[in-house]
């Protein structure tokens, strides 16, 4: 089992991801973040077993939180989360952080 990191960025958009949620109902914050130890559990245990959906970069989809997904690379020493991103969001955000170009405004 390799570890999996998280970029600043995935970190940033996972944290406010999380707010968002708990705004909208006491606890649901917390269950989103259980939700990513979840995803992160399964990233170390099969990052291979994830489809590629663009370049190198694949995905594995939140429980619960079904839209919303970590998008991540397999690296020789581990795993690093690059995104942490809703399935609504525009595609071609994804493919920017596949290339590894930040957003020109990034996100709370």
């Amino acid at each position: 089992m390799k570890p999996v990191v998280y970029t600043k960025l995935a970190e940033r958009e996972i944290e406010a991801a999380a707010v968002f949620f708990e705004g909208r109902e006491e606890g649901l914050g917390v269950q989103f973040y259980e939700r990513i130890d979840e995803a992160k559990r399964k990233i170390e245990l099969n990052p291979e077993g994830f489809q590629k959906i663009y370049k190198d970069m694949r995905h594995v989809n939140l429980e619960q939180f079904k839209e919303w997904g970590l998008f991540f690379r397999i690296r020789d020493d581990g795993s690093i989360v690059i995104a942490c991103m809703s399935g609504k969001r525009h595609p071609s955000l994804k493919h920017e952080r596949a290339s590894g170009r930040v957003p020109i405004k990034p996100e709370p």
